[in-house]
């Protein structure tokens, strides 16, 4: 008898990851939009330049979060990531 049985779930766990990773790049295209929308009245632009970089980094955050969810080894994944304080925070979880 074997030691280890993989379980049923994980093909499923696999899948719905897939998915979240898929729904985070979307909503990290969608927040550029918004970005790119307001970037159009340079007034507002100049106005606000430091909202508009926040909202650049939670696209950001959400793409690196779609690739940890898809990545083969979540541990190179996340010394993959580029941001500093994101790549910092999910090393404390392991």
């Amino acid at each position: 008898m074997p030691d280890f049985v993989p379980s049923k779930g994980a093909p499923q766990r696999e899948a719905t990851h897939r998915q979240i990773a898929a729904v985070l790049d979307e909503l990290a295209e969608e927040v550029e939009a918004l970005g790119a929308q307001l970037c159009v009245d340079m007034d507002i632009a100049m106005r606000h330049m430091d909202i508009l970089q926040a909202i650049d980094l939670i696209a950001q955050k959400q793409r690196s979060l779609a690739g940890l969810l898809t990545a083969d080894c979540p541990a190179a994944g996340v010394e993959r990531i580029a941001i500093d304080v994101l790549r910092d925070r999910l090393r404390l979880l392991g």
